[in-house]
């Protein structure tokens, strides 16, 4: 399942999470700062790939959608975030990053082994 409804912004909203809500994510998350701005992120690129797929147009901005996730009910964070976890665009994320992440491991290795 990739979708979720929850109420935020003072009415139910839908959070629709594929491939769109994933780039926005990636757009608009502090890679500096991931773990502070990722639930951010990913709730606003929910939002807005639901109303894409939807063909409607937003009544939010960034901002607003950073002021209601801090109003947000842990319990409704965690829930968006399970069904961002079970989706495929996730999955193939973490595989990106786990690829990502060998790589840098490989050149550490091979830079640690030449000799000066």
């Amino acid at each position: 399942m990739s979708y979720i409804q929850i109420e935020i912004g003072g009415k139910p909203r839908g959070l629709k999470f594929n491939q769109y809500a994933v780039i926005t994510m990636a757009k608009y998350a502090d890679l500096e700062n991931y773990e502070a701005t990722a639930g951010y992120a990913m709730v606003y690129g929910g939002l807005k790939a639901n109303l894409f797929v939807k063909r409607q147009e937003a009544d939010f901005t960034f901002e607003d959608v950073c002021d209601w996730v801090d109003a947000l009910p842990q319990e409704d964070l965690l829930k968006v975030y399970e069904v961002f976890a079970e989706t495929q665009a996730y999955k193939n994320l973490i595989e990106k990053g786990k690829e990502k992440e060998e790589e840098v491991t490989k050149k550490k290795l091979k830079s640690n082994n030449v000799k000066t």
